[in-house]
């Protein structure tokens, strides 16, 4: 079986490369201050506090209401994850501890779209 020739368009659309994580996306340390809120701090020393509590639904998330399960969250990958695989994406992390606590989805969505020059 011999390579596929690979046409110009065919080489545009390509899924792109995912991009690198900053440092102020990794987060390096998760300290538990309360039954479901956590102290963040990420690799460029910012630190934030989110109570995570009304996004504890479904079945990932409904285990984290019980405040023991809630404290066995780790580090692990550059964001938060508890043993039964719930996580979370420390972008949105990040944009929620700068926003001072967790944000509606349109409002999340606003912290990745691209600012425009002389927005306020």
């Amino acid at each position: 079986m011999g390579k596929r020739p690979t046409s110009p368009t065919a080489r545009q659309n390509r899924t792109p490369r995912i991009k690198r994580m900053n440092q102020t996306e990794k987060i390096v340390s998760c300290r538990v201050v309360g039954d479901q809120e956590v102290e963040l701090t990420f690799a460029d020393g910012f630190m934030g506090r989110l109570a995570l509590g009304k996004l504890l639904w479904g079945p990932v998330f409904e285990p984290l209401k019980d405040p023991v399960f809630f404290r066995t969250v780790k580090v692990e990958d550059d964001t938060i994850r508890w043993p039964n695989g719930a996580d979370f994406c420390p972008s949105v992390l990040r944009c929620w501890c700068e926003a001072g606590g967790v944000l509606s989805q349109e409002e999340t969505d606003r912290c990745f779209q691209p600012r425009t020059a002389g927005a306020v």
